[in-house]
């Protein structure tokens, strides 16, 4: 990861997916590859890379109240529930969920699946639906 900045702003950076840090998943179902957020100087975007493992659970159904977010599916088979309707993607098709709606991710294929995923503003909040 390579970052521009002078004293007091950053002016850009060119990020490295291969070197970007990683953070592990709730359920153990995976890891994301953080690309830019506020560690990188980000206050509106937050954009990532999910990689989810074959075979996991779907990850926490849930909210955001004041994001907006957006996956785009890169490879494997995923099933995005919104609202409490299922939605099975393959690569190429994106999703973009309100602030508000209910929502979660899971691989349902038998290899590992990869969805760019982006929050406006970063940092969103992260409230669990029953």
């Amino acid at each position: 990861m390579t970052e521009h900045t002078d004293a007091t702003k950053p002016v850009g950076a060119v990020v490295d997916p291969d070197q970007a840090p990683t953070r592990q998943m709730q359920l153990e179902r995976g890891y994301a590859i953080q690309l830019v957020d506020p560690n990188l100087g980000s206050d509106r975007l937050d954009f990532h890379v999910n990689v989810l493992t074959a075979g996991a659970v779907a990850g926490p159904y849930h909210r955001h109240d004041s994001s907006e977010n957006v996956y785009y599916i890169l490879q494997g088979d995923v099933r995005v529930r919104i609202d409490g309707v299922d939605h099975d993607l393959r690569p190429g098709m994106a999703v973009f969920i309100p602030p508000g709606v209910p929502h979660s991710a899971a691989n349902v294929g038998d290899t590992e699946a990869r969805l760019l995923e982006i929050y406006t503003p970063a940092n969103p909040d992260f409230t669990l639906v029953d």
